[in-house]
Formats: structure tokens, C-alpha cells, sequence
């Protein structure tokens, strides 16, 4: 059994090295290390250049244009030779046990796809545990997959491709994502859909094996248009799943309610950016929330209820409405005013 650690590399000089030194020491299972340079400019490719002729056994480089992060990762996936996939962020490393752990948890379960906890690691060096809270070696398959569901429509905690193990059977590694509209933002959410869906039996491990270093100029750190946009993307396609997962309509509420939600942060961040932040101007960002069909669906199936907080339940319904009417400098003072109290 061969296991590939797929490893999208765009830029990152400063952690490359510790990245793949992380991979290089892994054992229990025989693996290769597909490294994708995604068109560096800051000396990338040449790391991973020196990296292959050390390890020709063992290291394998792909140079290609930049194309952003979801294709490069689908271009890792196409020329990797495993039966299993490992994806690694290449400004991340991996604990040393990681493959072990895997391999052992592959070898008594038969599982489809592995997940794993992680640990954040600071600037400094600090190391924290993520919020992921699930009982070690929970199996999650037929109608306990619900819960893999629950988190996938209202949080973000199990998202990343990178915290997952995933048998090369279940993995759509023919689809063209080309077209999807999706670059560098939101590339997670779009892969693990039908992966989630094609998985039949899924082990949790509640042992950090994957080490995420939190930068403030990281990609999911920063607020942006292409954000939002790829945001509403990942809106619409999840939707589609909510009958192919048969989820019931409670949970169904609850994920339009949540998605509201998070279109209120998103206005937020519109109403408090400097003009040049925001790549169009306030009235047409408005305007164009108004009208996709995406909160037209949320307003729609609105449940305040559903509400996160008593808070929300009083706010979400009035930035609904001033939404609905596009009245720019009615939400303008809202969010301010908001601020202030």
C-alpha cells in the first residue's frame, strides 16, 4: 500500500524546507512526496529541485504555470501513484506520526477515508489545539454520517482536505475543476463535498497529526471580493447535496440561517474596508448581494429560530430587509452604530 503526500507549493521559501522534512521522516508505510510548484517566484521550485536529486526515490517535482491552489492540488492528485492521498499545505508540516497513525488506523478499520485533529502553531512557536472535539476512533458511516453533515453545513471545523486521509476510490480525480470559478479561497469546501459523499465509512483520530501554522497574510486570514464570490460558489453547490444527503429540513434551516449569518460578517467587512479594498464600490457590492440567487434562497428560507444567538435573531431579519431594498447608506450608519454600542 502506497500512500501519496500531495504538497501544492506557491511562494512559501520560508517553511518549504521544515514542510518536507516533516514528510521525509515519516514511517510505517512505504510513500512518495509529490511536490507541485505552482509558477514560485521567490526560489519554491529550486527547494523542491534540491530536495528531488537528494531523494530521487522518493521525491517527485511537478513545475508548472500558476494556476492558484485548487488546481495545482488537482494536478497533484492526477500524477501521484498512491492508494491512499495525505495533502499537506506546504507552509504546514506534519507530526511525525502522522503516516503511522494513518496506515494503523487504514489497517484495522478498512476505512474509506481517514480524519485527524491538528494543532495551530503561532509565529512564535506556540502550539494550540484546534476546536475539534469528536471521541477518538468514532466511526462515522450510514446514518451516524449525519454528524460529518452537521459540520460541513454550519461550521468550518472539518472542511480542510488537509485534515483527511483519502482512499484514491473515493476521490473524483477525472472531474474538471477548471471552470468552477474557485482559485485560491474556498477550494477546500468545493473538493470535500463529494468526498464526504462517496466516503462509506470514515474513522476520526483525536491525535493532532497536522501541524497549521496560523500567518496573518495567509489566504484564509484575509477578507476579500474574490472571497465572497468563491464564498457564494461554495453556497450554491452545498445546496445541491442537502437532498443527496436526505438531511432534514430542521438541519436544512438551520444552514440557511447560518448562511445568512455569514453574509452579515461578509457586509460587515464591506461597510468597514477602505474604498480600495473593496475592487467595486459599496452600492454595486450591495445590489449584487441583492440579487444572487443565494440570498435570494436564504432570505427565502430565513428562520430566526435557527438564530446562532438572541442577538442575531434581532439583527439578521433588518439587514435582510435593508439588503432587499439595497439601502447602501441605511446599512452604512447600521454597522457603524452597531460598532458603537
Amino acid at each position: 500500500m502506497l500512500f501519496s503526500f500531495i504538497v501544492p507549493v506557491y511562494n512559501t521559501s520560508k517553511y518549504l524546507s521544515e514542510c518536507i522534512e516533516s514528510l521525509l521522516c515519516q514511517k510505517g508505510a512505504d510513500f512518495e512526496i509529490v511536490l507541485i510548484d505552482d509558477g514560485s517566484t521567490d526560489g519554491s521550485g529550486e527547494i523542491c529541485d534540491g530536495y528531488a536529486q537528494k531523494n530521487p526515490d522518493t521525491v517527485r517535482v511537478i513545475h508548472k504555470e500558476n494556476e492558484g491552489l485548487l488546481l495545482t492540488r488537482r494536478r497533484g492528485f492526477k500524477e501521484a501513484e498512491g492508494d491512499w492521498f495525505i495533502c499537506v499545505d506546504s507552509d504546514d508540516a506534519a507530526s511525525e506520526d502522522l503516516l503511522e497513525s494513518v496506515a494503523d488506523a487504514v489497517s484495522r478499520f478498512s476505512p474509506d477515508m481517514v480524519m485527524y485533529n491538528f494543532l495551530y502553531v503561532s509565529g512564535d512557536g506556540q502550539k494550540t489545539k484546534s476546536r475539534l472535539s469528536i471521541p477518538n476512533e468514532t466511526v462515522f458511516q450510514g446514518d451516524n454520517k449525519l454528524y460529518i453533515y452537521e459540520q460541513i453545513l454550519l461550521t468550518n471545523n472539518i472542511n480542510s482536505v488537509c485534515l483527511k486521509a483519502i482512499k484514491r476510490g473515493i476521490l473524483d480525480i477525472d472531474r474538471d475543476y477548471s471552470r468552477c470559478g474557485i482559485r485560491n479561497t474556498c477550494e477546500d469546501e468545493i473538493q470535500t463535498l463529494p468526498l464526504f459523499t462517496n466516503a462509506q465509512k470514515i474513522v476520526f483520530l483525536d491525535t493532532p497529526l497536522y501541524l497549521y501554522r496560523k500567518r496573518q497574510d495567509s489566504i484564509i486570514s484575509v477578507s476579500t471580493y474574490e472571497k465572497w464570490k468563491a464564498s457564494l460558489i461554495c453556497f450554491l453547490k452545498t445546496e445541491e447535496y442537502l437532498d443527496k444527503w436526505k438531511v432534514p429540513d430542521e438541519l436544512k434551516k438551520r444552514f440557511y440561517t447560518h448562511s445568512v449569518e455569514t453574509l452579515s460578517n461578509f457586509l460587515q467587512w464591506v461597510f468597514f474596508s477602505r474604498e480600495p479594498e473593496l475592487e467595486k464600490p459599496r452600492a454595486e457590492i450591495v445590489r449584487s448581494v441583492s440579487v444572487h440567487p443565494a440570498f435570494k434562497r436564504c432570505a427565502e428560507m430565513y428562520d430566526k429560530s435557527c438564530a446562532s444567538t438572541k442577538y442575531l435573531k434581532f439583527r439578521i431579519p433588518k439587514i435582510i430587509k435593508l439588503v432587499k431594498k439595497q439601502k447602501v447608506r441605511t446599512l452604512w450608519w447600521y454597522y457603524h452604530i452597531e460598532k458603537i454600542i
